[in-house]
């Protein structure tokens, strides 16, 4: 086992088993060697500027560091024409900037109007989402917090089951202040939690469903991982609300929202109207006829929708309570708060150990979205469908590789949220401080997202056993279990029919490229890599 350590438009996959001889190419890192090296030991060590050229040799490891180079000349030594080379390159770049590539002949080189890569998912739950997140962001920090307000009316100590209460629901994805008030009955109640249901949707819910659900999630195991909500109301609960209000939402812009948690509910009214000056997150009711907007089954609502909501919700309210209250800072970048809260719905796979070994029902159809348009996404640009699928993962990758002790500096895996959480850093500067300190470098970011990309790459196909090349919660490359048929296939994989070939990435991207021996052979056995300027890129070269 060599250890090196110490998340648009169509798409040609091309898989076969890698069997033959691999060549890495590290554009970006220092020489690799086996050993047990972590994530801390592998950073970059030098530097070089203008051409660099490496001779790919068939049975060898080839390492490059451009770090400050322009342009990379790599060739073959006796490359056959029916032989496939893949390129994997990747974007580490913390401030999202665009930057072009492009790959070609000597004589080429990069154009200062190269292709943009403007793919774009997104629906109503992606900007409804986004919409909120960026307004936990905005919260003034003077603002009060409910128990802070004079006039606040303190609730009851503990609900008892059966009894009434107004909520306020926004009533817009593209604003936050305008709701309507509705009234639900508490149907179920437990230490930690309290189920409220819309009175209009009473029959749509049985008590006994809402047990069953309650008994299949311990808010306790989230608390375990990810820390505290807070309190304002002071009586030692939150709220979930079932209502229509929440399928209506998705529907009024001809989507489907799940469920949503909104933190102005934390403050007093007189700074946020419609806040219900609580610990409160809400969610759909079923709705089999579509009635309401999206037709969503009593069976689909209880099987897959419930339990990745309750601990994705809750996880938006723990960041907020970590992140805002307890260490004044602002609450976490979207992309990276969406990563773990699709992260903490794997907590319904927690085993004894406190760690959650597999993945949830609904992370599979987010990872297959990434997966399949891989080189159109960033995922550290913003928080669509898509986009998630490649944070989650990136999360789930650190996570494992936490557990599995192959990162320096972090014990386990619950160390690592531990540290992700319980911070008032954000985004990429929240991952660097808790995988490698106050110290940590953009060379050791890069170096994590360089194996990422590998592990997305190798994971499943059975050509690399090394557990830093594979995801062992999610199987990359199968039929998955989410009663949803999704079948993941490992990263699509752009086919370049001829050089030169134009592309861009953006903030943390990855792309795969598979040219044929044939192109590079009528191209002198060779081609060029060139970078746009300030290029935050790195990349590997396999050749089968």
């Amino acid at each position: 086992n060599c250890n090196m350590f110490g998340m648009g438009k169509v798409i040609q996959t091309n898989y076969t088993q890698i069997t033959r001889f691999l060549i890495v190419l590290g554009l970006v890192f220092g020489l690799m060697s086996c050993g047990g090296a972590q994530f801390d030991s592998d950073a970059a060590s030098s530097s070089s500027s203008g051409s660099t050229t490496s001779n790919v040799l068939a049975g060898s490891i080839n390492t490059l560091n451009t770090t400050n180079a322009s342009d990379v000349s790599i060739t073959f030594d006796s490359l056959t024409d029916d032989e496939e080379v893949l390129m994997m390159l990747y974007s580490y770049d913390e401030e999202t900037t665009s930057t072009g590539f492009q790959l070609g002949t000597s004589d080429s080189s990069l154009s200062s109007s190269y292709l943009m890569n403007d793919f774009e998912a997104t629906d109503t739950a992606d900007d409804f989402n986004e919409a909120l997140r960026q307004l936990e962001r905005d919260i003034d920090d003077n603002a009060l917090a409910a128990t802070q307000s004079a006039n606040m009316q303190y609730a009851v100590k503990y609900a008892a089951v059966g009894s009434q209460k107004n909520f306020k629901v926004i009533t817009s994805t593209s604003s936050t202040s305008n709701y309507n008030t509705v009234t639900a009955t508490l149907r179920h109640s437990t230490s930690d939690y309290e189920f409220y249901v819309d009175n209009r949707n009473a029959s749509a819910i049985s008590d006994a469903d809402l047990e069953d659900l309650a008994n299949g999630f311990s808010a306790d195991d989230v608390r375990t991982l990810f820390g505290n909500e807070s309190d304002v109301d002071a009586n030692g609960k939150f709220a979930v609300l079932f209502t229509q209000e929440v399928n209506e939402l998705g529907a009024s812009s001809g989507g489907l929202i799940t469920g949503f948690f909104y933190a102005v509910d934390l403050f007093d009214s007189s700074s946020y109207s419609a806040s219900n000056e609580m610990e409160v997150y809400y969610t759909l009711v079923p709705d089999p006829n579509g009635d309401l907007g999206t037709a969503v089954s009593e069976d689909f609502c209880f099987s897959n929708v419930y339990p990745s909501v309750l601990p994705h919700e809750f996880q938006h309210m723990i960041s907020f309570n970590q992140h805002f209250f307890m260490n004044g800072g602002s609450s976490e970048e979207s992309w990276l708060n969406e990563a773990l809260s699709h992260l903490a719905e794997d907590i319904i796979n927690i085993d004894a150990n406190d760690y959650m070994a597999e993945t949830s029902l609904e992370n599979p159809s987010r990872v297959s979205s990434y997966l399949n348009n891989i080189d159109s996404l960033c995922f550290s640009c913003g928080s669509n469908l898509y986009q998630r699928g490649g944070s989650y993962l990136f999360v789930r990758y650190l996570y494992e590789q936490a557990e599995l002790g192959n990162i320096a500096a972090v014990t386990n895996g619950a160390a690592l949220i531990e540290l992700l959480l319980n911070t008032d850093e954000t985004g990429v500067d929240n991952i660097k401080t808790a995988l490698f300190g106050e110290d940590a470098t953009e060379a050791e970011f890069k170096d994590i997202v360089g194996k990422f990309s590998l592990a997305v790459y190798f994971s499943n196909t059975g050509n690399q056993t090394d557990d830093i090349y594979n995801f062992q919660g999610i199987n990359l490359r199968a039929l998955q279990n989410d009663g949803r048929g999704t079948v993941l296939n490992g990263p699509s994989i752009q086919t370049v029919t001829s050089l030169p070939f134009t592309d861009t990435l953006s903030g943390v991207g990855i792309t795969y490229l598979s040219i044929t021996g044939a192109e590079i052979n009528d191209n002198g056995g060779s081609f060029s890599l060139s970078l746009g300027d300030d290029a935050k890129f790195g990349g590997y070269v396999i050749r089968e």
